[in-house]
């Protein structure tokens, strides 16, 4: 018999047999085959995957396809491990080839796929129309395409088990150890892919490293093979090394726990991870670092299990308590997780709270997923002792896992968590782990005599015990540690409250409302524990602009394109639009979508009920690739770019898809949220969109949330009264008045820079593009270097003459709106003003002065005040039905009235506010200059020396009284 085949294994093999040196030195070897292995495996899976989202979409549908194409392949792997037996060759030199197999497959899939997916954009935009066609043809493309290197993938455990080198050691010892050390190798591939390779050699760079390792387990085994004396090398004889023989009974019982350990545990992590991302600031390391623990626990388990099998051969009788302590393990886990005792940074996330990320991790992940390790190894020692071969045993059982995790992610993502949400998916995955427990004992060894059952018995008790005081309304806790920030101030003032929550298949939405005086002021709508929109006048005023702009330079728009809803803003502004007749809004959630009909306030419709918009629930990437429609103006408000997923909605080949889908002078803008990164990572974006759109320009207001415009092709000049056409209309006007764009000549004060000036601060800046996704980091942004770089472009002489030079504006900007004529410097300086008030703080009695007495804006005198359009619209209404007004709404109603220059209204409010309550120094020093504004000199000198005693001498009542007696005769109270 040649010693490369297969021969069954007698019973007494699965017995305990003592370790050996010769024993102990093939497992070794073979765990650290499988560790490079691992490290490879795990860095293509990542790869494939990231790349295979881009190619055929990232919606939830598409998502969960594509890890269904892969984990199909694996349990193809698997199922014919199961199903055959070697011939002729050695095993080692069968998984050679298989580890060979994936590195050059793997390699060309990640250097292929990109253009794949360019060759198939006509094949998608053919079926567009026939979306269930279209998500059918996704799957079978990409499960094609991993076919070969996912079914090597899952041939390889099996295989190498079979090797003779094997043959003397315990069958549960060797499977312990050799798959533990394939999942701890793939711990070390997720954190140095992640961590490290991408961010220096791209995805490109990392799929060679990957090949590498694979192949160095390949070239590892072969020189094991041949030191072993294997001298002929069957695999250039040209055999086909497997042949189907099924000859043995599969153990469908063990079998059936095998797929839904597989099941539960997957199942579980989905779980996990949503409910962990209520707690963590989510971004790829974060996930990196909750992956890496689930398999550390996996890894850690199955070594132990590989060491209890080199002792006792017993361990697989211990299934029903594994599994009955894997129940416990999901409800203690959950019942003393330590959220508040362990702090993470809310909002933006930073490396260096990845220890406190992995401190949570441990504690509600680890126990299941280590238990889960040891359990993997039990079930096929089980297996093995009815089938008693070890590539079939192996085989079979890692087919029925491997479907059940890939079953596990689907039931959590479309059934469970929509449905009754993350707490009680937990409680019915405890319960699943028990129903298991219950189906592995056998009727034989069931006495109460036997320490087994005792110990059965006892942990029944303690399950039946937890589930009695599990705090089944704990939930609630949860979603508020996530909302908290946003509800409340840091003395404890209630801000917000939730009015919808709803547990998605990919997200955990929170809408909060915030009031004022009793009315709805403004909606935050949370994703997990992060802030993704908000309808606050800050934000009305950047997200409107993103569709003024690209109405104002191409008022001919018919058809519109919205990625990414949010909370309606855009989409309202762009209905605004005087030509428009159809609007696509295309977002990932139809969760948001849903939300829309939650929202109220003064004015608010919802834009989803307009006949002119149709809502496409789809990733915006794809829906690029694949629609055949083209737009006037596309207009993209994605998520921030660190938050996980969003990086590839900032690259140059994004910003190309979206220039491909624009009419000829369409134009696009695209959000820049410079304050939430490094300034080399604004920059790479920046180059990014510069490359994809030759005339490309920036816009902002008085912040650091900046808009990209791109126009495809030179663009045309506008004519004013075109522009003007913006302000006439009552809808547009209005909402541009509010937003603080009273006159045409300010939206030429939004400009920031042109392609000429993109091209001088990234001429030695690398673009943010797909392959290269770590140009932007996980590093927190340096605050202070985001001022500066936005005050270098805010600030007013610069941009004026950047304005004036630009050949951009040459050729856009309405010749009747001559900068030299219109008044645009003084916008400038406003703009330069409000920012360096926001950012460092102001004289805000000067600063009033300035906005009153030349200018004649409404805003900015609001804001000065710390009033807004809409909080002045809402005290306004609630003071009409009161006289007279509530004290409350006082400070709103005086901004107003000196918006409206209306002093001696002003004047009146504020006395009728000191005679009713408290009237603080601010309001006193208000009042002391509106006195000399409107010529009562006199009673301003009375009223001051009357509140002498209250005032200390300081830089604002310094420059007050010096003001007051320069330019009124005012004298200061001694």
């Amino acid at each position: 018999m040649n010693r490369s085949q297969s021969a069954p294994e007698s019973p007494v093999s699965s017995e305990v047999q003592m370790p050996s040196p010769r024993g102990s030195v093939p497992v070794t070897i073979f765990s650290a085959i499988l560790f490079l292995s691992g490290i490879g495996a795990l860095i293509f899976e990542t790869l494939w995957l990231r790349l295979s989202g881009l190619a055929f979409g990232n919606s939830v549908w598409a998502a969960a396809l594509i890890l269904s194409s892969f984990m199909a392949g694996l349990a193809l792997g698997n199922a014919i491990a199961a199903s055959s037996r070697i011939r002729r060759w050695r095993p080692l030199h069968l998984y050679a080839v298989l580890e060979v197999l994936v590195a050059l497959l793997g390699c060309t899939i990640v250097f292929g796929l990109p253009v794949l997916g360019e060759l198939l954009r006509p094949v998608w935009q053919i079926f567009w129309n026939y979306q269930p066609a279209l998500l059918g043809l996704r799957f079978v493309v990409s499960f094609l395409i991993l076919l070969i290197p996912t079914t090597a993938m899952g041939l390889t455990l099996p295989v190498l088990i079979e090797d003779p080198m094997l043959r003397q050691t315990n069958f549960g010892r060797a499977i312990g150890f050799l798959y533990g050390s394939n999942t701890l190798g793939a711990v070390v591939g997720a954190v140095l892919g992640e961590g490290y390779l991408i961010a220096a050699f791209g995805l490109r760079g990392t799929s060679l490293a990957a090949g590498l390792a694979s192949c160095l387990a390949a070239a590892v085994a072969l020189i094991v093979a041949k030191r072993d004396g294997e001298t002929s090398p069957h695999f250039l004889q040209g055999t086909f090394p497997l042949r189907f023989s099924l000859t043995y009974r599969p153990p469908w019982r063990l079998l059936l726990v095998s797929f839904g350990t597989g099941c539960i545990l997957l199942a579980l992590e989905v779980i996990w991870f949503r409910f962990l991302r209520l707690y963590v600031a989510s971004s790829p390391t974060a996930f990196v670092v909750m992956l890496a623990v689930v398999l550390v626990g996996i890894g850690l388990g199955g070594v132990v299990a590989g060491v209890i099998h080199r002792r006792s051969a017993q361990l697989n009788q211990f299934l029903p308590v594994l599994l009955l302590l894997a129940a416990i393990a999901v409800l203690s886990s959950y019942l003393f997780f330590p959220g508040e005792t362990v702090r993470t940074p809310a909002g933006a996330f930073s490396l260096a709270s990845w220890h406190q990320i992995a401190l949570l991790c441990l504690a509600l992940m680890f126990p299941v997923a280590f238990l889960s390790g040891i359990l993997f190894p039990s079930i096929a020692a089980r297996v093995h002792a009815s089938v008693q071969d070890r590539m079939n045993s192996t085989g079979m059982t890692t087919l029925l896992n491997t479907a059940g995790a890939a079953t596990g992610p689907l039931l959590a993502s479309f059934l469970l968590l929509p449905s009754i949400g993350f707490q009680w998916s937990l409680v019915l995955c405890a319960v699943a782990y028990a129903l298991l427990a219950a189906l592995c004992i056998e009727q034989s060894a069931w006495s109460f005599r036997e320490p087994l059952t005792v110990t059965m018995g006892a942990l029944c008790a303690a399950l039946i015990l937890i589930f009695s005081i599990f705090p089944y309304h704990g939930a609630e806790t949860h979603f508020a540690h996530a909302s908290r920030p946003y509800q409340i101030d840091e003395h404890g003032n209630v801000l917000a409250r939730v009015v919808k929550k709803i547990e998605g298949s990919s997200d955990t939405y929170q809408l909060l409302r915030r009031d004022l005086f009793g009315e709805p002021y403004y909606y935050r709508l949370l994703t997990d524990a992060f802030s993704m929109s908000a309808t606050s006048p800050h934000n009305q005023r950047y997200m409107r602009l993103f569709a003024y702009l690209s109405l104002a330079f191409r008022p001919q728009s018919e058809d519109v394109l919205l990625l990414c809803y949010g909370c309606g803003v855009t989409a309202d502004a762009l209905l605004h639009g005087p030509n428009v007749k159809r609007m696509d809004v295309v977002d990932i959630s139809k969760e948001v979508f849903h939300l829309a009909d939650f929202y109220s306030g003064i004015n608010y419709s919802n834009p989803l009920r307009d006949p002119r918009v149709r809502a496409v629930v789809q990733d915006g990437r794809f829906f690029l690739q694949a629609t055949p429609q083209q737009y006037d103006i596309i207009s993209g408000e994605p998520p921030p770019p660190k938050v996980p997923g969003s990086v590839n909605l900032y690259t140059e080949e994004f910003f190309s898809l979206m220039q491909s889908r624009l009419k000829d002078g369409g134009i696009a803008t695209f959000w820049l949220p410079i304050n939430q990164l490094n300034v080399e990572e604004s920059k790479a974006i920046l180059r990014a969109f510069h490359n994809a759109f030759p005339n490309a320009s920036v816009w902002a207001s008085a912040d650091r949330e900046w808009i990209m415009m791109g126009i495809k092709g030179p663009g045309r000049k506008i004519e004013a009264s075109e522009l003007r056409q913006l302000w006439s209309d009552p809808g547009s006007g209005a909402d541009l008045r509010r937003i603080g764009i009273e006159v045409p000549q300010q939206l030429g004060a939004l400009f920031l820079m042109d392609g000429e000036e993109i091209d001088r601060i990234t001429r030695d800046v690398a673009p943010l593009t797909d392959i290269y996704p770590k140009r932007l980091t996980d590093e927190m942004w340096d605050d202070e270097a985001n001022r500066q770089f936005a005050l270098t472009y805010l600030a007013a002489p610069g941009a004026l003459e950047r304005f004036l030079h630009s050949s951009l504006i040459h050729t856009i900007w309405p010749e009747a709106l001559d900068p030299a004529t219109s008044g645009l410097e003084s916008f400038f300086i406003l703009r330069q003003s409000r920012y360096l008030s926001e950012m460092i703080g102001s004289n805000k009695l000067a600063e009033l002065d300035l906005y009153l007495r030349h200018s004649r804006l409404r805003v900015p005198v609001l804001e000065v005040l710390g009033s807004d359009g809409l909080r002045l619209s809402i005290a306004e209404r609630v003071a009409n039905k009161s006289q007279p007004p509530p004290l409350e709404t006082m400070e709103d109603l005086v901004a107003g009235a000196l918006a409206q220059r209306d002093i001696n209204g002003a004047i009146r409010l504020l006395e009728n506010k000191k005679d009713r309550g408290p009237f603080s120094l601010s309001d006193t020093f208000l009042l002391t200059y509106l006195y000399c504004l409107n010529g009562q000199v006199d009673k301003a000198e009375a009223f001051a020396a009357a509140n002498a005693a209250a005032i200390k001498n300081n830089s604002v009542v310094d420059w007050l009284w010096g003001k007051l007696e320069s330019e009124f005769g005012f004298h200061p109270p001694q």
